[in-house]
């Protein structure tokens, strides 16, 4: 009676223990630094909560590096990275990284920014290479070839690591224009505390909108994930995200 009961048991906790330990990894790589979309140091942000809301009931566990872009890609190359973010198809293309690209997941939208009282009227982006320009690592590489010309032409156009510089360099009269994705740009002047954010700013929309998504190593995987985009979308969770993530949240 003993070893009937022990069977089982065993037969009823076998295959609990089993789906406990059945969960599959990613390694996920994103971008270091890039609220709302990613906030490496509580491994959240629209971006990374995504993927991770759409991947995590199938029973897959999402492992986040955080890197710049051109490491980012390297790694996925040398297959140390299954999931890379930030991706359309003229940025896998012009990487030349293979593999599958999912639908597409958020969108950026890149402005200019300026000070209302400085009275500018930027209309193309020509236009902005005789001003001091603080952009983004690789921008002039992603904009495309007008905004190349014009980063090259400008001896005043820099990029930086770190967007909150820009930010902070704008309201302190630094520099005449910054250029970043406008919900970015939101964030980071709602949740500044040591610089006066107040001042009134005008947002030129120069270099239209960039829709992203993720490129997999696995087609399986990148379908499933599609499937749960959708069902993100539908329910209203996907929503939910960047609700939560509006005005420095």
């Amino acid at each position: 009676m003993t070893l009937n009961i022990f069977i089982i048991a065993t037969l009823l906790v076998s295959p609990f223990v089993g789906a406990t330990t059945a969960k599959q990894k990613l390694v996920v790589g994103f971008g270091e630094k890039l609220p709302p979309f990613v906030i490496s140091d509580s491994n959240t942000g629209i971006t990374v909560d995504i993927i991770t809301s759409a991947l995590t009931p199938l029973g897959y566990e999402i492992v986040p590096i955080y890197s710049p872009y051109t490491r980012r890609a390297k790694d996925y190359k040398n297959n140390k990275i299954d999931v890379l973010a930030d991706i359309n198809l003229n940025t896998a293309n012009g990487n030349v990284l293979n593999g599958y690209i999912s639908d597409e997941s958020y969108v950026y939208e890149n402005v200019a920014i300026a000070l209302t009282k400085r009275q500018y009227n930027f209309t193309k982006i020509a236009d902005l290479k005789n001003h001091s320009l603080i952009s983004w690592p690789t921008a002039a590489i992603h904009l495309g070839e007008e905004y190349a010309k014009m980063a090259k032409a400008n001896t005043q156009y820099y990029e930086v690591h770190d967007q909150s510089l820009q930010v902070k360099m704008l309201f302190s009269n630094k520099v005449d224009v910054i250029q970043m994705d406008k919900q970015s740009f939101d964030y980071y002047r709602s949740s500044l505390k040591d610089i006066d954010t107040a001042q009134s700013v005008d947002r030129f929309a120069l270099f239209g909108k960039s829709p992203n998504g993720y490129l997999f190593k696995s087609k399986k995987v990148r379908d499933k994930f599609n499937l749960q985009l959708q069902k993100l979308k539908k329910s209203g969770e996907y929503s939910k995200i960047f609700e939560k993530y509006r005005h420095g949240n």
